[in-house]
């Protein structure tokens, strides 16, 4: 089974190496890996340029876009495998066994279209300071603004065919958007892997304070509304007291 993980990316210099490292020594070959660099200017593109060179599994798109998810999207109307998942260019698989398990998961288990799993924060030093678990996850948490960690999704392509892509008009949220759209609103299987799958760096704009605080319960309201949930604005207050 073919995987394409999409790799979006721009001004990530100190990491897209180790990044894209840690996708192309994946234990699982059959990977179509598309990197979408957002035109970086700080050396990344070379980097990016000199792993490419060496790997044909790599595709590389060079063009300005308007925030990460329109990259998303470009990297899935291009991917070519039955699977599409997402490691941004800041962050690294945890190890070379992860896309296996995920991969397995899809293939011995045929009415499951979604995949996730849990990841953790790092800092520069390399220590983690957070772990992200999906464990306690059902449906019915998003309606307090609870979804799995967006960077452990793998979703069948046929199911963006089905019920749409990533929505653009998005800062930070078209990804609890897809959540709700896909496991609340549609009731599409899915399946949680009980490993840490993705070691992600602070720093990313979902992590600065005034976005974790004040754009992320507006766009997680929008999204609600956009869905049909009619919940009060104070519902997703809950989740910070939800253990």
């Amino acid at each position: 089974m073919k995987a394409t993980i999409i790799t979006a990316t721009r001004n990530d210099a100190p990491t897209i190496r180790s990044t894209m490292l840690s996708v192309l020594e994946q234990s699982h070959a059959d990977i179509d890996y598309i990197v979408v660099d957002g035109m970086s200017t700080d050396g990344a593109s070379d980097i990016i340029d000199s792993i490419s060179l060496t790997d044909r599994r790599v595709r590389v798109v060079r063009e300005r876009d308007n925030g990460v998810y329109q990259a998303i999207n470009k990297g899935i109307a291009l991917g070519e495998g039955e699977i599409v998942g997402t490691l941004h260019g800041n962050d690294r698989f945890t190890g070379g066994d992860v896309l296996a398990k995920v991969v397995e998961a899809f293939e011995e288990n045929s009415d499951i279209d979604v995949v996730f799993g849990d990841v953790h924060f790092e800092n520069k030093k390399g220590t983690i300071v957070r772990q992200y678990s999906s464990a306690a996850f059902t449906p019915e948490k998003l309606l307090i603004g609870i979804a799995p960690p967006h960077p452990s999704l793998y979703v069948r392509r046929s199911v963006f065919d089905r019920f749409g892509f990533y929505k653009e008009d998005y800062l930070i949220g078209a990804d609890f958007d897809m959540f709700l759209r896909l496991l609340y609103v549609n009731k599409v299987g899915y399946l949680r892997l009980g490993i840490d799958m993705v070691a992600m760096s602070l720093g990313g704009l979902s992590t600065q304070l005034f976005h974790r605080i004040v754009t992320n319960n507006r766009e997680k309201y929008r999204a609600l509304r956009e869905n049909g949930v009619n919940v009060s604005r104070f519902a997703l207050l809950k989740r910070y007291f939800y253990r």
